[in-house]
């Protein structure tokens, strides 16, 4: 009965997954959020993976919005943290706060 319900919403265009993707997407990226959050989000509701990965398309490229983030909050081992609490991809952090993620780690011991 659930099934029905959805599928005759979905033809009349009442429900659309990747119009609500896109919306959803766009307003998490908007609140500084990396791809892996909106993605885990995304498919959390039981959005369609593939529109899931057109609506990660259209928005603003992950490095450049987390760029925004470290050109605001300064790159520094917080910074670092705050993307990758936030869903930023180990690479993106790494390329953005590099300088501040070597600082951490420990001397390597021979």
């Amino acid at each position: 009965m659930r099934g029905e319900t959805v599928a005759r919403l979905a033809g009349a265009g009442a429900v659309d997954d990747l119009r609500f993707a896109r919306s959803r997407a766009g307003a998490l990226a908007a609140r500084g959020a990396g791809d892996a959050l909106i993605r885990h989000d995304l498919v959390g509701r039981g959005v369609d993976p593939e529109a899931i990965e057109m609506a990660l398309e259209e928005l603003e490229p992950e490095v450049e919005r987390a760029r925004q983030i470290v050109t605001k909050l300064g790159v520094g081992r917080r910074t670092a943290r705050r993307l990758a609490r936030k869903g930023f991809s180990e690479d993106v952090i790494e390329s953005l706060c590099e300088e501040a993620v070597a600082e951490d780690a420990p001397p390597v011991v021979r």
